[in-house]
């Protein structure tokens, strides 16, 4: 049987690790887009609420 799904190392290159502000600064980025899309989806269900 094939294997259609094979591991892969990590790259070999020497690349230099990204700095810890830079990860962090993803980290609070991706959060408040999370926190901004909970807020919008939740009025827009309590608006749904007094439409009729």
């Amino acid at each position: 049987m094939t294997d259609f799904i094979k591991p892969e190392g990590p790259d070999e290159t020497d690349r230099k690790p990204r700095s810890l502000a830079r990860r962090l600064g993803w980290f609070f980025a991706i959060a408040a887009m999370s926190l901004i899309v909970v807020v919008v989806v939740a009025y827009a269900l309590r608006g749904l609420l007094f439409i009729g």
